[in-house]
């Protein structure tokens, strides 16, 4: 065999061994053996739906984040994280549905009629309905 050839096949030889061990090993981080290392299903040709559970066994969906109820004692800053769980910037009339005669409080607060209170806004409701003034 002429050396051109044998040194080109050693090379080849040499760079499927390293792109063998690399899937084997990790492949760079691109998820090649986490594919491997996944469970397979027993029967390959099995029909995923029919393997599907019923749906009284299935889990519910995820559900939306419901605010914490703060304490008329609680500071406005306070109250105002707890009820704006998500972090948005603003309370709905719907996150405080659960603090009974704050909405009379939450209306006068809102003076554009958005359904929306911000932080400034909320302190102002949270005065009137706590009896505190910050």
């Amino acid at each position: 065999m002429p050396r051109l050839i044998r040194r080109r096949l050693r090379r080849w030889f040499g760079l499927a061994m390293l792109l063998s061990a690399t899937a084997t090993w990790g492949g760079f981080g691109m998820g090649i053996a986490a594919a491997a290392d996944t469970p397979q299903p027993a029967n390959p040709d099995a029909n995923p739906a029919a393997a599907a559970p019923p749906a009284s066994e299935r889990t519910a969906p995820a559900e939306i984040v419901k605010p914490v109820l703060p304490s008329k004692a609680e500071l406005a800053d306070s109250a105002f994280k707890k009820l704006d769980a998500t972090g948005k910037g603003y309370v709905t009339l719907a996150d405080v549905s659960g603090l009974g005669g704050f909405d009379k409080a939450f209306e006068a607060a809102d003076p554009a009629h958005t359904g929306k209170l911000n932080l400034a806004q909320f302190k102002k409701a949270w005065a009137m309905y706590s009896g505190y003034q910050q």
